[in-house]
C-alpha cells in the first residue's frame, strides 16, 4: 500500500517541528519546509522528478514572502488533485474562508489538536478515492459506449457487405414453364446444395417441392400461385430446402413473370436462389449481441447511478461540514473573542482606546454577519485605507475624529471620503454618505 505524502508548510520551526513528528507517528511521510518559495520549489521537484504528486499540502496562510494563498494557488496549477488544507489563526477567519473560495479543501485553527488535523488529512485523502473511483467509472462507462457503437458500425458495414454480395451474385437460376411443366435448373442450383452432378437429384426425390421443409412448403406454394394468378408484381420469398448432407439451407427465391395469356395467368416464371444462410445466422448473432449490448448498457447505467448517487451524497457531507464549519466560526466568536472584548472596555481604557476597541468590536461583527460577503461584494473596488474610513463614516465618526484615529490629516480624510463616493457612485448626489454605507454595505 502506497504511503501517503504530505507537504507541510509553516515559518514558525517549533511548530513545523512538532506537526511533523506527530504526522509521522499518525504512518504519513512528511517533507516540510519553512516558507512558500521552499514549498512551490518542492511541488515542481516532485512532479518533474518522481513523476509523483504529494497527496495532501498543509499551508500555514501567514507568511513572509509567498504566504498560503500563493502555494494554494501554485497546488492547484500544478496538481489540481492535491488536497490543501489550510493552517489560520482566530484572526484570519475571513482569510481562510477566502482561501476555501480559491479551491481549498479543508481548514483548521491554529493552534489545533493532531488528532484534529489527522481527521482533516484523511477526510481529504477519502474525497480523493471517491472522486477517483467516480472518474474511472464514467471512464470506463464511455469506453463501453464507444465498444458499442463501433461494433454497431461494423454490423451495419458487415450486413451492408451481405447485401451487395447478395444482389450481386445468385446460387442457381431457375426456369419454369407452366403450360408444359418443364422445368430448368442452372448449374449452380444443385452445387449450392451439395450435389455434384444434377444425376444425384434426379436419380432421387430432388423436386423442388420435396426439398422444401416442411413447414415452409404451404406458404411457399400459395406465394408463388399469387404471383402465378397475376396477385403479385413479383414473387419473392424466404424458405429452407433440404441438402446433400441432409441440413437444412435458407434460400432467398426471386422471380417474375415474363409470360401471361389473356387472362393474366403466368404462362412461364423465370427466377433465381441466393444462399442466405449465413446471413441468417448473422442476423441471430446480432440479435444476440443486441441483446447483450442492452444488458451491459442498462448494467453499466446502473453503475453510473450508484455513482450519481454517492457523489450527491458527497456534495450534501460538504455543504454539511461547509454550514458547521461557518457555526463554528460564530460560535468561536461569541465565545474567544467577545469576552476578551468586554474585559477591554471594562479595563480603564483612555477615551481614544475606548475608541478602538469599539470599532474592533464593529468590524468583527460584519465579519461574522451572514451580510459579510455582501459587504466585501460592496467595498471591493475600494483601497484598504479608503474601506477603513468608509467603516469609521458608518459608524458616525466625523473626518477630525477618523483623522486623530488614523493619525492622518483631515484634508486627506476629505480626499478618502470623496474617492469613496466616487467608487460607490455617489458623485453629484445629495446622499449621505453614513447613510448610505448603513443601507447597503
Amino acid at each position: 500500500m502506497t504511503t501517503t505524502t504530505i507537504l507541510f508548510v509553516d515559518d514558525e520551526p517549533v511548530i513545523r517541528t512538532s506537526f511533523v513528528r506527530e504526522l509521522e507517528l499518525e504512518g504519513f511521510a512528511v517533507v516540510a519546509v519553512a516558507n512558500g518559495a521552499e514549498a512551490i520549489s518542492a511541488i515542481s521537484t516532485v512532479n518533474a522528478v518522481n513523476q509523483r504528486r504529494f497527496d495532501v499540502v498543509i499551508t500555514d496562510l501567514v507568511m513572509p514572502g509567498i504566504d498560503g494563498f500563493g502555494v494554494l494557488k501554485e497546488v492547484k496549477r500544478q496538481s489540481p488533485q492535491t488536497s490543501v488544507i489550510i493552517l489560520t489563526g482566530y484572526g484570519d477567519m475571513r482569510s481562510a474562508i477566502d482561501a476555501l473560495r480559491l479551491g481549498a479543501d479543508d481548514f483548521t485553527l491554529k493552534p489545533c489538536e493532531i488528532e484534529e488535523l489527522a481527521f482533516r488529512v484523511r477526510r481529504c485523502l477519502e474525497k480523493q478515492r471517491l472522486v477517483q473511483r467516480l472518474a474511472l467509472q464514467n471512464q470506463r462507462l464511455e469506453e463501453e459506449m464507444e465498444r458499442r457503437r463501433q461494433v454497431e458500425a461494423e454490423i451495419v458495414a458487415s450486413e451492408h457487405r451481405f447485401r451487395l454480395a447478395l444482389d450481386a451474385s445468385s446460387n442457381g437460376v431457375w426456369d419454369r414453364n407452366l403450360v408444359t411443366g418443364e422445368v430448368y435448373l442452372g448449374e449452380n442450383w444443385h452445387l449450392s446444395l451439395g450435389y455434384a452432378d444434377k444425376s444425384e437429384l434426379l436419380n432421387g426425390n430432388g423436386s423442388f417441392e420435396h426439398l422444401l421443409h416442411p413447414d415452409d412448403r404451404e406458404r411457399v406454394l400459395a406465394l408463388r400461385g399469387a404471383h402465378v394468378r397475376g396477385e403479385t408484381d413479383r414473387y419473392e420469398v424466404e424458405f429452407r430446402m433440404r441438402n446433400r448432407a441432409g441440413g437444412w439451407q435458407w434460400i432467398l427465391s426471386r422471380g417474375q413473370a415474363v409470360a401471361r395469356d389473356e387472362q393474366g395467368r403466368a404462362l412461364r416464371i423465370i427466377g433465381a436462389h441466393t444462399d442466405v444462410t449465413r446471413l441468417k445466422e448473422a442476423e441471430a448473432e446480432l440479435q444476440r449481441a443486441q441483446a447483450e449490448l442492452e444488458l451491459r448498457v442498462a448494467e453499466r447505467t446502473g453503475d453510473l447511478y450508484e455513482s450519481n448517487i454517492a457523489l450527491k451524497v458527497l456534495l450534501n457531507k460538504r455543504e454539511e461540514d461547509r454550514r458547521m464549519l461557518a457555526e463554528q466560526v460564530l460560535a468561536n466568536t461569541g465565545q474567544l473573542v467577545e469576552p476578551l472584548l468586554d474585559r477591554l472596555r471594562k479595563s480603564g481604557l483612555s477615551e481614544p482606546q475606548q475608541t478602538l476597541v469599539e470599532i474592533l468590536g464593529a468590524n468583527i461583527n460584519e465579519l461574522t454577519s451572514p451580510f459579510a460577503n455582501h459587504f466585501s461584494t460592496k467595498l471591493n473596488r475600494l483601497t484598504p485605507a479608503e474601506i477603513q474610513v468608509a467603516n469609521l463614516v458608518k459608524l458616525g465618526k466625523r473626518t477630525k475624529e477618523i483623522a486623530e484615529i488614523m493619525r492622518l490629516a483631515p484634508g486627506t480624510i476629505s480626499i478618502h471620503r470623496k474617492n469613496i463616493r466616487k467608487k460607490l457612485e455617489l458623485t453629484h448626489q445629495k446622499t449621505n454618505l453614513q447613510t448610505m454605507l448603513s443601507i447597503n454595505c
